[in-house]
């Protein structure tokens, strides 16, 4: 790589990592006040995307050991998030499922954050927001491309 495309990608790298650190902090501060942990909000995230999960197939969506999401589902349980419930085609599985109040909590912080992200891009002239949709479409795309690849190159 030349110095300029060094450049350009550290930049863009910067900007990205800057964007996705003011979305956490925001989404933190939303889910502080509904007495959520960010761990447990992915998980509740997860269920609602994905449907009703087994443990296993929740720790490879969230990238987390068994024991750690086991833990994550006790409290969510607790707290009247999730139910366990045996699996009807197999006795020895239990699959996790999102209850409304989950359901509740998810849709309320989607919404919070699309009022704060309408807030940040009400400047943005109508006929250039396609191109922004746009251009994070492709550039998500090409992410999940090259990650599925496993490859970087130097």
């Amino acid at each position: 790589m030349v110095d300029a495309d060094i450049l350009f990608v550290k930049q863009v790298e910067e900007k990205i990592r800057q964007s996705n650190t003011v979305m956490y902090r925001h989404g933190r501060s939303i889910l502080t006040g509904m007495g959520v942990s960010t761990p447990q909000f992915n998980a509740l995230l997860t269920l609602q995307e994905f449907g009703s999960l087994t443990m296993g197939e929740l720790c490879k969506h969230l990238f987390t050991a068994c024991s750690t999401a086991t833990d994550l589902a006790d409290r969510m349980e607790r707290a009247g998030l999730v139910e366990r419930v045996r699996d009807t085609n197999d006795r020895r599985v239990v699959r996790m499922n999102l209850l409304p109040k989950g359901e509740e909590i998810v849709d309320a912080v989607i919404s919070e954050r699309c009022q704060f992200l309408r807030e940040v891009l009400q400047e943005y002239p109508e006929e250039e927001q396609p191109k922004v949709l746009q251009f994070l479409q492709v550039l998500a795309e090409r992410m999940e491309s090259v990650d599925a690849r496993g490859e970087v190159s130097s």
